[in-house]
């Protein structure tokens, strides 16, 4: 988690940074007007100034110099914390074990928070409260002592930092949430738009074709029979509410259904079986399974011809998914496919078989001349 990221709201991470250098600013004040109070107690008053001045400008570059893009943001941190867990450490021999463990406040006093409550909202709660740890442990080891004042500030050292970026987190996380669900509101608004202008245009007009088309002779037959796969697929992309038909892709940009994924493949010459309950696959493997799908359909349509029915059967088992897409096509023989791919026709190698190895999954293929083509496709769902 990183709040110089795009993660969540710019305005909310900007106003969480301003209001993180504001209070950087009064610890710092806070700090030095506490150590000019113990000035004449302190063991040595000089290094206590000159290290009050460092502790000053240092927190003007941070608040100056600190919104700057993450890569050098990175480095500032790590500075932050070395040049705190130095002061840190110099407040043993500065003020005297006896007026440390008497104040228990170190030369930094509260302002040695701001550098793992820094780290935290850049980095996350548990890096930020681990610093923490480390610099509230340093501070303890100066002047150890069982009093509830000593080692209850090792404890706020922790807890302020892992609380501060956990807070971060889930400002981030419900800010992500919110934008994933007004860009799902605005899709589906988009959808029932576009739904209205197709129903009244195209499926029209390729219903017209598809009934029609009959009396036009064997090519009028074909063109029926394609406008009539072309009505139903986009009839079922259209009624499909996982999908943003304005971006061709799934409105969940986490994951998604495989089972709705391959039902938008039914139609009258595909016949999909799902088992019930959802089957959840990352939208970015879930896109490339669907890709070989539609290839493997496309090849029935262009060799089978448009009379060839196939099935899809989708099961899932041992974190594994399995496809099979099978048709009554005229099927093919190895020396067939292998002379396709000789002559640079390589949809099967690349399109399919490729798209399955890059998944982490296997394919086997069963065909036979007049025994129709046979797919398996073995895929892991992580």
């Amino acid at each position: 988690m990183r709040i110089c990221t795009a993660q969540g709201d710019e305005r909310v991470s900007g106003s969480i940074r301003r209001s993180a250098d504001w209070i950087r600013l009064a610890m710092v004040v806070h700090a030095v007007v506490v150590n000019l109070l113990r000035l004449d107690v302190a063991h040595q008053p000089v290094v206590m100034i000159v290290v009050s001045s460092v502790m000053v400008a240092w927190s003007l570059v941070m608040v100056l110099y600190g919104r700057r893009n993450c890569r050098r943001r990175r480095n500032l941190y790590l500075c932050d914390i070395g040049i705190t867990a130095v002061i840190v450490a110099l407040s043993g021999p500065v003020l005297g074990t006896e007026v440390l463990r008497s104040t228990t406040f170190g030369l930094g006093g509260f302002w040695m928070l701001m550098a793992p409550v820094t780290l935290a909202m850049y980095t996350g709660s548990a890096v930020g409260a681990g610093a923490g740890l480390v610099l509230g442990a340093i501070q303890f080891l100066e002047a150890p002592s069982l009093d509830p004042r000593v080692w209850t500030h090792l404890i706020i050292t922790v807890t302020v930092p892992y609380l501060v970026g956990l807070l971060i987190k889930v400002n981030n996380e419900a800010i992500a949430e919110r934008n994933r669900s007004v860009a799902t509101a605005v899709a589906l608004e988009e959808r029932e738009r576009l739904n209205r202008i197709v129903h009244d245009g195209v499926l029209q007009v390729l219903a017209m074709v598809a009934r029609e088309g009959h009396e036009l002779g064997p090519r009028g037959k074909m063109l029926a029979l394609l406008a009539r796969k072309q009505e139903d697929q986009l009839r079922t992309t259209l009624q499909d509410k996982h999908v943003d038909v304005t971006k061709g892709e799934y409105l969940d940009a986490d994951t998604t259904d495989l089972t709705t994924m391959l039902e938008k493949h039914q139609s009258k010459t595909v016949t999909v079986s799902t088992m019930a309950g959802h089957v959840s696959m990352t939208t970015d493997r879930a896109k490339e399974l669907d890709r070989v799908i539609t290839e493997v359909l496309s090849n029935v349509f262009k060799h089978a011809g448009v009379n060839a029915k196939s099935w899809i059967l989708l099961e899932e088992e041992k974190g594994q998914v399995i496809v099979t897409v099978r048709d009554d096509g005229i099927g093919m023989t190895p020396e067939r496919l292998q002379a396709a791919a000789d002559a640079g026709r390589l949809g099967v190698k690349e399109s399919i078989v490729g798209r399955i190895l890059s998944l982490g999954g296997t394919s086997t293929l069963d065909s036979a001349p007049g025994k129709g083509t046979e797919w398996e496709f073995r895929v892991p769902l992580q």
